[in-house]
């Protein structure tokens, strides 16, 4: 027997940032970064929730064990009604664990988490997993728990107008890498592959829109459901070895994870490809939904590692790991280390082909 889950509330379109007025004078904790903590959309969202408000701003990228622990003391002094995560994949993580830790003791917000992403990409927002890095040992560690999941996700594209291009190109190549591997993974159903299909039409159609003209109210609002819809597909689906393989190599370089992701997929899907008929004709299925004329499973997976070669191209993402400003001979010394890594990532067991070590070393060194 297989299920589908969605426990999380959506509110989206126009003014959805509104809704949090039912909050409206609760004490409310919310996690964010110290950039987003200056913003107008911020400013906005904390006279929203009104006057008993506790801030916690020093979420940094790749949020830390001890940078959890921090928030949660600040958390359980500040004894909130109402959980308020307002950022991307770092800031959204964090509150979550948090949360969890507070659920633990006994003292969490009875109200939940409300998250407010920022970023068009990691699609926390409905899912039940959270990744912390271990500050020891440079490991990026997935926690995955149906406590993670949030009460309610507030989709307001006015929060993901002001983002950079290179961080809507990241963030946005995640959205496809999650579409991706949640379409070809071994417990996609028909319901995660209709999630799954939308979010890759959207994203193909629109992210590359937002990239040059980041002020595009209704691209910006197209993404952010490609994010959404890319996150339940996975959150029931799966993921596969692109993120195994990110997250090794982002726990231990500075790299932006969806930009691993971006440099990745094309190799891993070429790969999986080879070895598995079914992931084959999936592949030649969403090169269709990018647009492709091609006919034939061969050619409808060419087609599709054509058009996110593309993509990365106008995104200005680079081929291997050198352009992320990585020098690969200090990649290489670690390639042991990082199949290892990869291999024990919990993503792996859902990718549609079980690879070897050999397999994630080789595909470590196409980057390079």
């Amino acid at each position: 027997m297989s299920s589908f889950t969605l426990s999380t509330e959506i509110r989206f379109g126009k003014d959805a940032l509104d809704s949090l007025a039912q909050y409206a004078g609760r004490r409310a904790f919310v996690v964010t970064d110290s950039f987003l903590a200056t913003t107008d959309v911020f400013a906005t969202l904390v006279r929203i929730l009104g006057p008993h408000v506790t801030v916690f701003d020093q979420v940094l990228p790749n949020p830390t064990i001890a940078l959890i622990g921090q928030g949660l003391a600040q958390y359980l002094q500040a004894r909130p009604e109402v959980v308020v995560a307002y950022g991307g994949g770092s800031p959204i993580d964090a509150a979550k664990a948090m949360h969890k830790g507070a659920l633990e003791a006994g003292l969490a917000a009875p109200e939940g988490l409300v998250v407010v992403p920022t970023t068009s990409g990691s699609g926390s927002e409905v899912t039940g997993f959270s990744v912390i890095t271990d500050e020891a040992t440079h490991a990026k560690i997935p926690m995955v728990s149906p406590d993670l999941l949030p009460k309610v996700a507030v989709l307001d594209a006015r929060a993901v107008v002001g983002v950079p291009p290179r961080t809507t190109a990241d963030s946005g190549m995640d959205v496809i890498t999650h579409a991706t591997e949640a379409y070809v993974a071994t417990t996609a159903s028909d319901f995660t592959d209709a999630c799954a299909e939308k979010a890759a039409q959207l994203a193909f159609a629109h992210l590359t829109r937002c990239f040059t003209h980041g002020d595009d109210l209704e691209a910006r609002t197209r993404m952010h459901s490609a994010s959404t819809l890319a996150a339940i597909a996975f959150d029931n689906a799966g993921l596969g070895i692109v993120h195994s393989l990110a997250h090794a190599l982002g726990g231990r370089f500075p790299v932006a994870h969806g930009r691993l992701n971006a440099i990745l997929l094309p190799h891993v899907i070429a790969y999986n490809a080879e070895r598995s008929e079914h992931a084959a004709a999936k592949y030649a299925w969403l090169g269709h939904l990018a647009g492709s004329s091609a006919t034939g499973t061969r050619a409808g997976v060419v087609s599709c590692v054509a058009r996110i070669n593309k993509i990365n191209a106008e995104l200005g993402i680079g081929p291997g790991i050198k352009e992320c400003g990585v020098d690969p001979a200090d990649v290489r010394p670690h390639l042991d280390e990082l199949a290892r890594t990869a291999m024990a990532d919990g993503c792996t067991a859902t990718n549609p082909v079980v690879p070897t070590h050999t397999d994630l070393v080789a595909l470590l060194r196409q980057i390079l």
